[in-house]
């Protein structure tokens, strides 16, 4: 069963148009994905973040899990759901992305209060749950 849920986890990752579009002189890619059923609800990466663009600080790095959920739009939408963080490189392998101390305090609120099921991130080629 494992074995099929990462497959079809992988499988969603790859529909995902963004996935191995590395922007010019970046060596890796953050991305995460919240997905229900075999449906692509929200898709938000890594970026810089402006007071304009919700950070409230200059240049300070939204993380992907965080942009994913605020992409969302309806909290509500996440109960029952399973988020998805991965990391690749240009030849689209799967890195590490085992999410930061303040991003996994963001997630444990998420599945406690808005009863998000699942959170996947990738590890050196195949996904791992942090729940």
């Amino acid at each position: 069963m494992a074995a099929s849920l990462r497959r079809r986890h992988r499988e969603l990752i790859d529909l995902d148009p963004r996935t191995n579009k590395l922007k010019p002189g970046c060596n890796h890619y953050h991305q995460a994905l919240i997905i229900k059923g075999n449906k692509i609800l929200a898709s938000a990466h890594n970026s810089m973040g402006t007071r304009s663009r919700g950070s409230g600080y200059n240049d300070n790095t939204i993380h992907a899990e965080v942009a994913v959920v605020k992409s969302l739009g309806d909290i509500s939408l996440l109960r029952g759901a399973t988020l998805i963080v991965y990391r690749n490189n240009s030849l689209g392998n799967l890195l590490n992305s085992k999410p930061c101390s303040d991003c996994q305090c963001f997630l444990n609120k998420c599945i406690s209060k808005y009863g998000l099921r699942k959170v996947l991130y990738s590890v050196e080629s195949s996904l791992q749950s942090s729940t």
